[in-house]
């Protein structure tokens, strides 16, 4: 029996989600749900479970700092990883760049779907390419 690693997207613009979405599911090996709404985040989160949570850091910085607070808070989410992405135009001159911050890691646009994949499977300590022939064979 194969576990889908779940991964929760908050905080996106339609378009991105159905790119990460579509990018995550390909792989065979994640579930993937979606939060649009910043209020219901939290209770979203504390329902799904994820093995990850993907967040646009491009939303406003008051509600960044406080949703991590408030996962921080919660004993069944304080060891929940979060990754942060920016995404916006690439008129606004992105370089691409990868790291930890303040105990998160984070991506800058641009970055190519498959290597957002190859880095959250990293994250998540998984092989990408095992993952995929094994969700085929299963």
């Amino acid at each position: 029996m194969i576990f889908l690693k779940k991964i929760l997207l908050l905080d996106y613009e339609p378009c991105v989600v159905a790119l990460v979405r579509q990018a995550f599911e390909a792989t065979g090996g994640y579930e993937i749900k979606e939060e649009t709404s910043r209020s219901r985040s939290l209770h979203t989160a504390r329902w799904f479970q994820p093995d990850l949570i993907l967040s646009d850091l491009s939303s406003t910085p008051s509600h960044t700092d406080e949703l991590t607070r408030q996962l921080e808070a919660d004993p069944a989410l304080r060891d929940t990883p979060m990754l942060f992405l920016r995404v916006e135009s690439a008129a606004a001159g992105g370089v691409i760049s990868a790291g930890v911050l303040s105990g998160y890691s984070f991506l800058a646009h641009p970055i190519r779907l498959e290597d957002l994949v190859h880095y959250v499977a990293d994250l998540l300590h998984l092989d990408p390419v095992r993952q995929a022939s094994d969700a085929l064979a299963g």
